[in-house]
């Protein structure tokens, strides 16, 4: 059998061209690819570690520290933990000023991150810098991440859980300052009846002391039963004497002489009640307003009592804002430099640019640079 030598196709004389030149620069290219990568090496061991500690928690729905929500007054459903809103709330809180400024002030970060304090922009340029190594995000169960990078691993779990903190104590502050407002607004409204009442009672006093009734309820019933009784005592009286005019005789003049005195302390008696009629009917409706009023008064100040004291309760008592999940925990390995990344990197790099700048540097020889420059 015969065998059939097959044939080679050569690269392309651009690519002979630049494989020429690379082999001829072999040497500085892998001196440059090796200069650059001890370099980065040197770099990175001398970059400071970071370490990164984290803790997660969910925020609490406001139903659980209202007074509704702890005594009931609400039949609506109550919710654990908070909803959209909540958490986009806490987040807010967790990048607000009033928290990096007590963390600037708590860790003393002038001096942690080596700023001049006397510089103008020294609030600025920290603030910055504790922002970019802060972070706030929620994950895919609605839970809150907060995250702090340093470069002292006890420091940053305390300033993981000092900021989570502050989350909760400026978020129960907003809360409690509402509760507050509420309860303050509470008090000057209790304050305001009880000094209508204190009116009122005095304007009561004084209409009994000039119509001389004390109890409108009870002086009608017996001022009814005195009527009623005058009346038959009264239409009994007249029976009689004028029974007796119909029998005539001594006896009988005695006895009409008699029952005509009774009349005339029945008639006398009469004035008086009617006199009592006239002073109740004028006092009745006024008092009987004015009690009525008070009535109105005291309900509305007993539930304004009632719930004044269930906001001083709720004020009282160590509520939370949030429920931590996961704890901020000293970390054992340094979250960045990767210082392997950095070298290969480097390496990657250099080789490329030495490459570049062989192939520039040989593709710069083939042109007569001074006949160039000479047109």
């Amino acid at each position: 059998m015969a065998l059939t030598k097959k044939a080679t196709t050569a690269p392309p004389p651009h690519l002979l061209g630049v494989l020429r030149s690379l082999w001829q620069w072999r040497k500085p290219i892998a001196l440059v690819t090796l200069a650059g990568t001890l370099l980065a090496v040197i770099i990175s061991l001398l970059l400071p570690n970071y370490f990164t500690s984290s803790t997660t928690f969910l925020t609490i729905s406001p139903d659980q520290i209202s007074i509704d929500g702890v005594f009931g007054n609400s039949g609506a459903r109550m919710q654990f933990y908070g909803s959209g809103d909540d958490i986009d709330r806490a987040m807010s809180v967790a990048e607000s000023d009033a928290l990096v400024d007590h963390m600037i002030r708590k860790f003393d970060l002038y001096t942690v991150y080596d700023i001049d304090t006397s510089q103008a922009k020294a609030p600025l340029y920290v603030r910055r810098e504790f922002l970019g190594n802060y972070a706030v995000t929620k994950n895919t169960r609605d839970a809150i991440e907060l995250e702090v990078t340093d470069k002292n691993p006890v420091r940053v779990a305390e300033m993981a859980r000092e900021a989570r903190n502050q989350v909760n104590d400026i978020g129960l502050g907003l809360i409690r300052g509402t509760q507050e407002r509420s309860a303050q607004s509470l008090r000057s409204e209790i304050t305001s009846a009880e000094e209508n009442l204190r009116n009122i009672d005095e304007r009561i006093r004084g209409l009994r002391e000039r119509s001389g009734v004390y109890n409108t309820e009870a002086l009608s019933e017996s001022l009814a039963t005195s009527n009623s009784s005058l009346q038959n005592l009264t239409a009994s009286t007249v029976a009689k004497m004028e029974s007796y005019r119909q029998a005539g005789g001594r006896g009988a003049r005695d006895s009409i002489a008699k029952y005509e005195v009774q009349m005339a302390g029945f008639r006398s008696a009469r004035i008086d009640l009617d006199s009592q009629l006239v002073r109740l009917n004028r006092s009745l409706g006024p008092i009987d307003n004015l009690e009525e009023e008070r009535l109105r008064l005291n309900l509305a100040l007993s539930y304004n009592r009632i719930r004044l004291k269930q906001f001083e309760t709720i004020l009282g008592t160590d509520m939370r804002a949030i429920e931590v999940v996961e704890d901020a925990r000293v970390p054992v390995a340094k979250s960045s430099p990767v210082r392997s990344l950095i070298v290969i990197g480097a390496a990657i790099f250099s080789f490329l640019a030495a490459v570049i700048g062989a192939l520039l540097i040989d593709s710069g020889r083939r042109y007569d640079w001074d006949g160039v420059f000479r047109e």
